[in-house]
């Protein structure tokens, strides 16, 4: 499989594609937090087609845009890369690292704990 590794912007063109499900450059460039020239949003959607994360077809003359890729599958996969590089693949280090640097709410915290009840019991460990 391709490598699945987006950079900044292409994480967040990817993210207003997925979340409209099909988009064309104004569409992104309107959703977008900062302000991008046109040709800027046009040149990350081509690359991110030619990288097989999107399609397109034509409507007139308009561009629209579609994922090829699931965004849980983007996420798994630049994850799973944060963990190795960063972390050994120790998914331990990479929890206590989450808990040590950001303020969990009691809801996920037990949110949290039901979650891992729940693979324990899925895979037999529990």
């Amino acid at each position: 499989m391709q490598s699945q590794k987006l950079h900044r912007l292409e994480l967040e063109v990817m993210k207003v594609v997925w979340q409209l499900g099909n988009a064309t450059v104004n569409d992104v460039r309107d959703a977008l937090k900062q302000s991008l020239a046109y040709t800027s949003v046009a040149t990350t959607l081509s690359h991110l087609e030619k990288k097989g994360f999107l399609t397109h077809d034509v409507d007139g003359r308009t561009y629209v845009y579609r994922p090829l890729i699931q965004e849980n599958e983007v996420s798994q996969s630049m994850l799973g890369d944060l963990l190795e590089r960063l972390f050994d693949g120790s998914v331990e280090r990479l929890v206590n690292t989450l808990l040590e640097t950001r303020e969990i709410s009691p809801e996920e915290l037990e949110r949290l704990r039901e979650s891992i009840v729940t693979y324990r019991e899925e895979n037999g460990d529990g």
